[in-house]
């Protein structure tokens, strides 16, 4: 006659092992993965939130592209203006020496015409990503140029994009179409402080519609009387007063441009840092769980091989 010994202690243990297992079974996938959802309500509303910030932060990174463009053409167009009015100011310099007795004018003028040369290289190489807004070609006429300033989101998540509009007709300086468009290219007439008339222009761009008959460009030589230069003075006087307003225009929407590329910078950063918070949250959930279900693991079966080799005498009888 054989008999069955049962120990409630062995079965307890073998029943918690079990479970243990199973446990384990179901949290390994999700570790491992992370992106599993297994069921209808698990994680639901993590997934949510991660998932619609993802794009968020993608639309937020081309606006701030396209931001970092337009900052680019507004700080190519303000470092063009100070260039170029620099250059007109040595200009000025060297008509005022060609008012002292005995000065060079020829020499004088030669330097003049190399920096005249400068001047125009200048405005033509301030160019950035085919915006050029100190100049304008034959055939073309200054414009509205329509730049992304900012970016605003409202309560559903959608993105407002911010633009600023800058007239180039402030900040031109040469034009090849219309000579009266250009500040560099266009004539200025006047009375000098010495009650003599000028008509002077600085540079001739061989725009299609030139300058008014009458006035002439700015140069010298041995024959050139002390009144002309003086109206030349107050040409360039002018003309440095419309540079400086130029460059004004231009600095003013340059710092509304670069004042919104710092918040987007802000605010892809938080939805970027908030996407990555959220991931490793859920990352570092299932660890601890796929941790505990180890360690639960490997007590439940040290239970079931303590109860096993407690049986051991009872069985040698």
């Amino acid at each position: 006659m054989s008999t069955v010994w049962l120990n409630p202690s062995v079965a307890g243990a073998a029943s918690m092992a079990s479970a243990a297992a199973s446990a384990l079974d179901r949290v390994t996938p999700r570790a491992v993965t992370a992106a599993v959802v297994e069921t209808e309500t698990d994680a639901s509303s993590y997934w949510s939130i991660s998932t619609t910030m993802r794009p968020g932060s993608l639309s937020t990174g081309s606006v701030q592209e396209a931001n970092e463009i337009a900052a680019a053409v507004s700080d190519t167009a303000a470092l063009g203006l100070e260039q170029a009015t620099d250059i007109v100011a040595r200009i000025q310099q060297k008509l005022v020496l060609a008012k002292a007795v005995g000065a060079d004018r020829n020499g004088i003028n030669a330097d003049i015409s190399q920096m005249k040369a400068e001047l125009g290289q200048v405005v033509e190489d301030s160019t950035f990503n085919g915006d050029n807004w100190l100049m304008v070609e034959a055939g073309g006429r200054p414009k509205v140029a329509s730049l992304l300033a900012s970016v605003t989101t409202d309560d559903d998540g959608g993105l407002s994009i911010n633009m600023v509009d800058f007239d180039t007709a402030k900040s031109t300086l040469v034009s090849r179409e219309d000579a009266g468009d250009g500040v560099l290219t266009r004539a200025y007439a006047g009375t000098s402080l010495g009650g003599v008339p000028y008509n002077y222009y600085l540079l001739d761009s061989q725009s299609r519609e030139p300058v008014e008959a009458g006035a002439r460009e700015i140069r010298i030589d041995s024959r050139t009387t002390g009144d002309e230069i003086d109206g030349m003075i107050s040409t360039l006087n002018r003309v440095l007063i419309d540079m400086v307003s130029a460059s004004a225009e231009v600095s003013s929407t340059r710092s509304q441009v670069t004042g919104g590329g710092v918040l987007l910078q802000g605010l892809q950063g938080s939805s970027e840092l908030g996407v990555s918070r959220l991931v490793d949250t859920e990352l570092n959930e299932q660890r601890v769980r796929l941790t505990a279900e180890k360690v639960h693991d490997q007590l439940q079966s040290s239970a079931l091989n303590i109860a096993n080799v407690s049986m051991t005498p009872w069985l040698k009888l």
